[in-house]
């Protein structure tokens, strides 16, 4: 799998925004995939995102946040139920997000209303 999930920090979220060629349709932004580290070990599993994302991209009708901005996400909210493909009768819960590759990395993108807050002052 080409296509890896890896924790950006600030500073490459900036330089990344440089030559970041893609922009969302109307009231989308894409942000960062960040995981929550559990005993210091990174799980990139669908459920296990950070509530903290970075801003790598947004529409023009955008609004409420700037790229590079650090926003909390409502990871409840983004929560689907789809049946188990391996059992019909149980059900999974994981967050929905559009993926989206852009130089052998994974981003996703959200609609602006799955956003918050933002921290201000940055």
């Amino acid at each position: 799998n080409m296509e890896t999930r890896s924790n950006f920090t600030k500073e490459e979220v900036i330089n990344l925004s440089h030559y970041f060629d893609l922009e969302p349709n109307f009231n989308k932004v894409i942000v960062t995939l960040n995981t929550e580290k559990l005993d210091g070990d990174l799980v990139l599993s669908d459920n296990v995102m950070s509530e903290r994302q970075y801003v790598v991209a947004k529409s023009t009708t955008s609004r409420f946040v700037e790229v590079n901005d650090e926003v909390l996400l409502d990871i409840e909210r983004m929560m689907i139920k789809e049946q188990d493909p391996n059992n019909p009768y149980e059900y999974i819960t994981r967050i929905k997000v559009t993926p989206i590759e852009f130089q052998g990395y994974m981003f996703g993108i959200i609609d602006e209303s799955f956003i918050k807050a933002k921290v201000k002052n940055q």
